[in-house]
């Protein structure tokens, strides 16, 4: 009895969590014109933002994307110049900050996904090189190498969590 106890306080305790990391997440639309992109963005205390970025061009890069979201909230963003590249070495967004490299996994992983595309990928390029299209997403996760979490696999581990937490008769 005290283990089916344990269990089901664990199922709530993550469902809890699960369900507070998506009301974190509700995206953020910045920008105007009929093309939109999106960045999602995870600091390694566990905080995650989306952005819904609107363009006008048929295109824009992956620094103008941050340039349109710094423009209209308070995201701020360190860039180094390494003499080949620019790199974004901090993210800065309501009181969450990553600023350069920790050790191990402790920097800015860099992720794509192009529109129609399942996966998310790590680029053999940098955010510089990076060309949106309408429907294409970026994201970032400071602190561990995993993909960008889909919303989907977020639902169906809530949903998973609270089905065993049901006392079955």
């Amino acid at each position: 009895m005290a283990l089916k106890k344990f269990v089901n306080l664990f199922c709530i305790i993550a469902l809890s969590a699960i369900l507070n990391s998506m009301a974190v997440a509700i995206p953020i639309e910045v920008g105007t014109g009929e093309n939109s992109a999106e960045l999602y963005i995870e600091w390694d205390d566990g905080y995650v933002a989306e952005f819904i970025v609107d363009f006008e061009n048929v295109t824009i890069t992956g620094f103008e994307m941050f340039d349109i979201i710094e423009a209209q909230t308070s995201l701020t963003t360190v860039r180094q110049d390494f003499g080949w590249g620019i790199f974004i070495d901090g993210i800065e967004f309501n009181g969450h900050s990553n600023i350069g490299y920790g050790g191990g996994e402790d920097w800015w992983h860099y992720w794509i996904k192009d529109a129609g595309q399942t996966e998310w990928m790590s680029p053999a390029f940098g955010v510089a090189d990076r060309i949106l299209y309408n429907g294409d997403a970026d994201g970032w996760i400071y602190g561990r190498a995993g993909t960008v979490p889909e919303p989907t696999t977020i639902l169906l581990l809530a949903i998973g969590a609270f089905v065993l937490r049901k006392p079955r008769e």
